[in-house]
C-alpha cells in the first residue's frame, strides 16, 4: 500500500470493544501495537479524550466507516491472492474472524489481522492476545 501522509493517519476511523462488551467510536493518534495505553477521542459524548488500557480491550477495528453493515457476513474462507499467514481468530466471546498476519511478533499485546473478505467493513483489526480462546494458523 502507498504511504501516507500525517493528515491522513489523523483521520483513521476505529472502533475499539472492550472485554465487557463496550464499544467506542473514534479517533487515535498515538495507539501501537507494544503500548499498555493509549489516548482515544470518541466521536459522540462531547468528544472528551479518554485513555484506554489494552490488557481491558478485545480488539480495535480500523473501519472503512462506522455504521458497517448489521447482515453482512464475513466469508470463512481465504480464496483470494491475498499474501502473508492465514489465521482464523476466535475470541473468548466466540466471536471469529478469518484473515491474514500483519507484523506479526511473539511477545507483544496483540498483533494486527487483515480481514480475508475484501468487502468486509473492516480494514485491519488489532486482535489483544489476552482476550483470545484461539488463534489457529492456517497453510
Amino acid at each position: 500500500p502507498p504511504s501516507r501522509g500525517p493528515e491522513e493517519i489523523l483521520e483513521q476511523k476505529i472502533v475499539v470493544h472492550t472485554k465487557q462488551g463496550k464499544i467506542y467510536k473514534g479517533v487515535t493518534q498515538d495507539f501501537g501495537p507494544d503500548r499498555e495505553s493509549f489516548y482515544f477521542l470518541p466521536n459522540e459524548g462531547g468528544g472528551v479524550p479518554m485513555t484506554l488500557q489494552v490488557n481491558e480491550l478485545k480488539a480495535l477495528f480500523w473501519v472503512k466507516d462506522y455504521l458497517g453493515n448489521r447482515n453482512f457476513e464475513a466469508s470463512q474462507s481465504f480464496d483470494d491472492k491475498r499474501q502473508g499467514q492465514r489465521a482464523v481468530v476466535a475470541f473468548a466471546d466466540g466471536e471469529e474472524v478469518w484473515g491474514t498476519l500483519d507484523a506479526y511478533e511473539e511477545g507483544t499485546p496483540g498483533f494486527f489481522l487483515i480481514p480475508a473478505d475484501r468487502e468486509d467493513n473492516n480494514i485491519r483489526i488489532f486482535v489483544v492476545r489476552s482476550a483470545l480462546k484461539e488463534l489457529r494458523l492456517e497453510s
